[in-house]
């Protein structure tokens, strides 16, 4: 990935060092002290070779390497680190062991020289590794291949003794300092040479990007390029000349950039930095490179430099005994020269040729991009505006009156009768006119006459404006903070919150191109020819406290604010005030981009300024700064995305691209990084845990994820992020995580706990049937009893009783004559009372218990023999299962049903054939009577019958007696189907044995 996208810019040389964005990691801050030694692995880390071990910083955080389990590094004492194109990362100790990183194991080796320490380690072309190792009086190069290392001497051509530095260069030769002299191996060759550069015990040798070598001797020598020959034709830029040890350092690290800048540690302490070599103004026939130093008064973390490196986003770092130093490129700079703040503020107003004038609290100062600012005047008195004419004046409002730049000095200007006041705004009309605004007074300008009270409509304002514009139509714009005030010729139009305009207090007012602008503290409004709309910081959080606007030579709009910088493309800007309520697409530029403050307030002067040469400036709190819309540095490389780390159940995993927590982890952490090292605190993450988050989980900048509630099975993590500049790495990092379940949660579990619940419901329903069916059967046991009690009464009773009575009766007839005329009629009562006595009997028989083996079949066959007329269809019995005896009430109430039914199909069905169906199931006792009649009309079947017929609401009430289910299926013309459903618990006398085989009799009865 990272060989696939382009460099990104490195730092302009043509800016100073005090130009550059600095920042310094001190031990305060957590960076490790002691930092010898400073490589950037594949993957973008930043790895640091201190006097106490090794680490890797993202550009946020420093963490400590530690080894795995059963691993050690042989010392802390780390001297030199080389990462190469394979992902390894190569350690060099003071004690002169070198181990290898490769996928977080270390690998130990010992070169073979007993107390020599590596200094140096280099790769070759061909994956080959070279290490530098020098001691008192021993040392030497040695060479790693094949799995081992060996050391390079006297058989290729190497004196003896130690080597302060070597070099893999990418031609293939090898370069090594050691005896004094500056000694190359030269592809194919194969033994060293001596070259013609002396170098000394500490010579350091570096190879730029253009392929140039570069030498710091040591001692008195001065660090220079050398071999020529193998410069590349068409090298960019001339090199800088010699350094001489005496102004910066010889025996020093030192680094080329990729524009070919020369960066160095100094022997008096600091850096240096020596951009390529310039022609002088008066000699254009010398050269003379440009030198700067940077030591610990400029901010650096310690004097005392070691390693340097250029990472590959372009910016340069430096550690130190105490701490770690970047410098990157910005695309704002501050101007230099000026005070760092000042107590009346700064006042700023363009000039020709690009320079800027800048009023502070005491001076005026003559500013210019490329070099420091210049004092031009001292100021007399309070200032509170500043501007320079169409002529290249330069006026100055102060409290009490204004004055004119003349020279060195200011000329105060007397008005007409002595009037005096603040001058905060300025206006030079089309005319030639140039007015100022004085506070309490009114608006004065200057013709050829002098200074004059304005003419009107400006000479007739009660109040006098902070501010005064013109626009592209000549129209006079006045801000009086909380409204403005249009002057078209005579006609004035007063525009305030109920305009439009609520922007809060008025900051400015501008004329940008054929648009007027007003900007404050909640937002930016726009006219549109008829009132204003307005664009607020409560949508809109970066259009916040504005206090400045124009166009760039890109043809954006920028806008300055308490947030930073803003800039809106002039599409996006017409799309923001066409729809207010949708976010603006905007770019944001603050202190991280240089800015040495934020927009200066309350001034009512502009704090963006456009200059000739097409930069912008722009005024904050603690000075002035410049930018260039046209180059724009911007980030493309997208930032490299790791895991570090994934925290659960007290336990850390680190380096794993998949990993099986403890069964029944709930919870965990996930660490992860993004390597963009040059603003890092603008890197943007996103991530998402698969099956959890529904979409991407926008972070912000946090560098963790943390999950709960979690329960067994295989996830997976993905993290995204974005540089800078909003380059998007859309690859990032994944990391698999397995969580296993306990016994209580596996499928095992599961199916045991369902079992148990259906065998608990299934015995619960059981208990719940048994327990219904226990009540009914009670329910009829004390029905059966009570039915058995009226029998007896009624037996020893009333046909007791009844017997005696035609006893007696019978008795008294006797003594009647034969041929007594009452006689007949007495008998023919007696006949009846006999009769009548039977028909109580079988009453009262029916109450008793009849006996239990019944035949059911044979008494439903029986009623529709004794029913059916002799022209009746037919008749079919079936019978399913092993009969069983029912319980007494049971079956009365059954046969009723069946009896009911039967009677109905062959009075008023007309069937052709009707069939009676008897079950007798394990579960269930099933009775159906079907015939193919007529049927019965679906009215009837709700209704219950016609009207005073019960015979169908009582075969359902009987049915409710027994608990049993009884149902009516019927359609005109399409016959009747009668079921009637009993429990077995209910229905039978005994409880069935489930499980047995149900067969068939079928017994037909007629035809």
């Amino acid at each position: 990935m990272l060989a696939a996208n382009p460099p990104a810019r490195a730092l302009d040389p043509q800016r100073g060092l005090g130009q550059l964005h600095h920042t310094a990691w001190t031990i305060e801050d957590g960076a490790p002290p002691d930092i010898w030694a400073l490589a950037q692995s594949a993957d973008g880390y930043l790895w640091l070779g201190t006097g106490g071990g090794l680490y890797r910083f993202d550009g946020v955080r420093f963490e400590e390497f530690r080894p795995v389990a059963g691993e050690s590094l042989p010392s802390a004492n780390i001297n030199a680190l080389f990462a190469d194109p394979q992902g390894d990362l190569w350690i060099g100790f003071e004690a002169g062991q070198i181990s290898r990183l490769r996928g977080g194991r270390l690998t130990t080796f010992s070169p073979g020289v007993a107390g020599a320490s590596v200094l140096q380690i280099a790769g070759g072309r061909n994956n080959d590794i070279w290490a530098a190792l020098m001691g008192r009086r021993r040392g030497g190069l040695a060479r790693y291949a094949n799995g081992r290392w060996t050391m390079v001497g006297q058989s290729r051509g190497l004196p003896p003794g130690g080597v302060s530095s070597v070099l893999a260069a990418r031609d293939g030769s090898i370069w090594a300092a050691t005896g004094g002299w500056l000694w190359v191996l030269r592809p194919k060759a194969r033994t060293f040479e001596r070259t013609g550069e002396p170098a000394l015990e500490r010579a350091r040798i570096f190879q730029a990007r253009d392929g140039r070598i570069w030498l710091s001797p040591g001692g008195a020598l001065p660090v220079h390029a050398i071999a020529p020959a193998l410069q590349p034709a068409g090298v960019k830029g001339a090199p800088p000349g010699p350094v001489s040890p005496s102004l910066e350092g010889s025996g020093e690290p030192i680094w080329v950039d990729r524009d070919n800048v020369l960066w160095g540690a100094r022997t008096r302490g600091g850096i240096f930095r020596i951009a390529a070599a310039r022609r002088s103004a008066t000699d254009r026939a010398s050269l003379h490179p440009s030198v700067e130093r940077f030591t610990l008064g400029d901010g650096l973390s310690s004097d005392i430099a070691s390693p340097l490196l250029e990472d590959r986003e372009g910016n340069i770092w430096v550690g130190t005994n105490l701490g770690l130093d970047r410098f990157r490129q910005t695309n704002t700079v501050a101007a230099p020269g000026l005070p760092a703040t000042s107590r009346q503020g700064f006042q700023a107003a363009a000039g020709q040729n690009g320079t800027v004038y800048v009023l502070t609290g005491d001076r005026l100062f003559k500013v210019h991009a490329d070099r420091e600012a210049e004092p031009i005047a001292r100021l007399e008195g309070r200032p509170r505006s500043l501007y320079v004419d169409r002529s290249n004046g330069v006026w100055v409002g102060f409290e009490h009156g204004f004055a004119r730049l003349e020279g060195s000095r200011l000329r105060f200007v007397t008005l007409p009768g002595g009037v005096k006041g603040g001058v905060v705004g300025w206006l030079e009309t089309s005319g030639g006119l140039l007015c100022a605004s004085v506070l309490d007074q009114g608006v004065f300008c200057k013709d050829a006459k002098g200074w004059e009270r304005a003419p009107a409509p400006l000479g007739t304002l009660r109040r006098a404006p902070v501010q005064m514009v013109s626009d592209a139509g000549e129209r006079l714009w006045l801000n009086y903070e909380d409204h403005l005030v249009l002057l078209d010729g005579a006609r004035q139009t007063v525009f305030s919150g109920k305009d439009g305009l609520t922007v809060g207090s008025i900051e400015i007012v501008a004329a940008v191109d054929d648009e007027v602008y007003a900007v404050g503290d909640f937002g930016v409004a726009r006219f549109d020819g008829r009132r204003f709309q307005t664009l607020r910081s409560d949508r809109h959080p970066l259009l916040s406290r504005l206090s400045g606007i124009a166009k760039g030579a890109d043809g954006a709009i920028w806008l300055n604010g308490l947030k930073g910088v803003v800039r809106v493309t002039a599409a996006d800007m017409a799309s923001a005030f066409a729809d207010p309520g949708r976010p603006v697409r905007t770019a944001l530029f603050d202190l991280d981009d240089g800015l040495p403050g934020v927009a200066q307030q309350d001034s009512n002067t502009p704090t963006v300024i456009s200059t000739t040469d097409g930069k912008l400036w722009f005024v904050t709190s603690h000075g002035v700064a410049w930018m260039d819309p046209r180059h724009l540095s911007r980030n493309p490389l997208p930032p490299p995305v790791s895991i570090t780390r994934l925290v659960a159940a007290g336990q850390s995993f680190a380096g794993l691209s998949a990993i099986d927590l403890p069964a029944g982890t709930t919870s965990f952490q996930i660490d992860y990084t993004a390597l963009s090292l040059a603003i890092p605190d603008r890197v943007r993450f996103r991530y998402q845990l698969e099956t959890i988050d529904a979409g991407w989980v926008d972070p912000g900048l946090r560098r963790q994820a943390f999950y709960t509630g979690l329960g067994p099975g295989r996830y997976r993590f993905r993290v995204i992020a974005a540089n800078n500049d909003g380059v998007w790495n859309r690859t990032g990092a994944t990391l698999t995580v397995v969580i296993p379940p306990t016994f209580a949660q596996s499928i095992w579990f599961k199916i045991i706990i369902a079992g148990a619940l259906l065998a608990g419901g299934w015995l619960l329903y059981s208990m719940r049937m048994r327990q219904v069916a226990s009540t009914i059967r009670l329910q009829l046991e004390e029905r059966l009893r009570e039915r058995e009690r009226i029998a007896r009464e009624l037996h020893d009773t009333l046909l007791q009783g009844f017997q005696g009575l035609v006893y007696r009766f019978q008795s008294a007839i006797d003594m009647l004559p034969a041929s007594h005329r009452a006689r007949a009629n007495l008998e023919e009562a007696l006949d009846l009372a006999d009769t009548a006595l039977a028909e109580g009997r079988d009453r009262v028989r029916n109450l008793r218990t009849g006996p239990t083996d019944d035949d059911v079949a044979q008494h439903f066959a029986g009623t529709a023999a004794h029913s059916a007329p002799t022209n009746a269809g037919a008749f079919q019995l079936v019978t399913e299962g092993h009969p069983r005896p029912l319980h007494p009430v049971v079956r009365a109430e059954i046969l009723r049903i069946g009896d009911e039914a039967i009677l109905n199909a062959i009075r008023h069905s007309a069937a052709q054939k009707i069939v009676v169906s008897i079950v007798y199931h394990s579960r269930e006792f099933l009775l159906q009577i079907a015939d193919n009649g007529v049927g019965i009309a679906p009215e009837l079947i709700a209704r219950g019958g016609r009207h005073n017929h019960f015979g169908m609401t009582g075969m359902r009430e009987r049915a409710e007696v027994v608990r049993g289910s009884f149902s009516i299926a019927s359609r005109p013309g399409g016959g009747t189907q009668v079921t009637l459903t009993v429990p077995a618990s209910i229905a039978y006398v005994h409880k069935a044995r489930g499980g047995k085989r149900l067969f068939r009799c079928r017994l037909p009865l007629g035809d």
